[in-house]
């Protein structure tokens, strides 16, 4: 993966020195903490092993005008498999102004671009509207429904979660500009 991705509005950058308050901005927040199935961070601290832990494996998303951490992209990578995940928060003032679907193509042509991954997947929370809308844009098509016990549930159980998916058949398709007709789609039509 590359060090810095560079679009439009956006630089997607490696974390450095001085991105601790703004990621324990981001990682306290009760909502995004709440989407991504995790306990919201209590120091600063928390924020700097975070970051740490996925040095290799996350972007900080900041605008091309500022150097603020406003979002994260996380790409977990399973080489083995031949897979990665995508997981994305985003600051509540940068809302709706299309900034994570910028972040997921951005980071979606970079993984294509190599040579190991054949599929992308998002991991959604069941009633998370917005990320289910980014994964959507994208081109990424829901494939299956699973649950799990997550470590922060808002209600203390067990949640569903949606699991969006995109091979790089799909991918090779959307490029040319020609709809990918997935099995999902075969089944509702019969």
């Amino acid at each position: 993966m590359k060090d810095c991705i560079v679009t439009d509005r956006l630089i997607l950058r490696r974390f450095v020195g001085g991105d601790e308050e703004d990621v324990f901005a981001l990682m306290s927040d009760d909502y995004i903490c709440r989407m991504a199935g995790i306990p919201p961070f209590k120091t600063v601290d928390r924020a700097k092993r975070f970051m740490d832990n996925w040095a290799g494996e996350a972007y900080a998303i900041t605008e091309r005008s500022d150097d603020r951490v406003v979002g994260i992209v996380q790409t977990p990578s399973y080489p083995w498999d031949r897979r990665a995940e995508i997981g994305y928060w985003l600051a509540e003032d940068c809302r709706g102004r299309g900034y994570m679907t910028e972040a997921v193509e951005a980071v979606k042509e970079c993984l294509f671009g190599t040579r190991w991954c054949d599929e992308l997947r998002i991991r959604v929370f069941v009633g998370n509207e917005a990320s289910r809308n980014v994964a959507r844009k994208c081109g990424f098509h829901a494939e299956y429904e699973e649950y799990r016990d997550s470590l922060y549930s808002p209600y203390g159980r067990v949640e569903s979660e949606e699991c969006f998916v995109m091979t790089r058949g799909e991918y090779e398709w959307e490029r040319r500009g020609m709809p990918f007709y997935t099995t999902a789609t075969v089944r509702m039509a019969a």
